[in-house]
């Protein structure tokens, strides 16, 4: 499986995109799944650097991986663990007055991907897996 591991900076991000974006394509996954993709794994990965290291560094892994069915991507990291059901769901209905700042990104992530998965193993890191199913993706190609 393709990974990529890198020290947690933000300054990476852009690097962890060019990684997820070639590897995709290698893959053969479409251009509408590659930027859900695109997506998801930069919020994982902005939340693993600024919450999980509080800014303080450490390392963050990337896999991209394909069946004939998904594509999968795992965020990998060994900071701090969170409890993902602690997250208030946001009223995006608010209007945006009312609205904290921040807070929509593990809500923007699980509505892009199909199932979005937490571990946390003590040293053996915390990983986020988000797979996007691409089975819907044949049915909406036109004939």
């Amino acid at each position: 499986m393709p990974t990529l591991r890198l020290s947690a900076d933000l300054s990476h991000l852009c690097a962890i995109r060019e990684f997820v974006s070639r590897t995709s394509r290698d893959l053969g996954v479409s251009e509408r799944v590659i930027q859900d993709l695109l997506l998801a794994v930069d919020e994982i990965c902005s939340n693993v650097i600024v919450h999980g290291y509080d800014g303080h560094g450490g390392d963050i892994e990337v896999t991209v991986d394909r069946s004939e069915a998904e594509v999968r991507a795992i965020v990998r990291d060994w900071g701090k663990a969170f409890d993902p059901e602690s997250i208030c769901v946001p009223d995006i209905d608010a209007p945006l007055q009312q609205r904290p700042c921040g807070g929509l990104g593990l809500f923007i992530v699980r509505q892009l991907m199909d199932e979005v998965h937490f571990e946390f193993e003590g040293e053996k890191g915390n990983s986020v897996t988000m797979v996007k199913q691409l089975v819907h993706e044949a049915e909406q190609q036109p004939p």
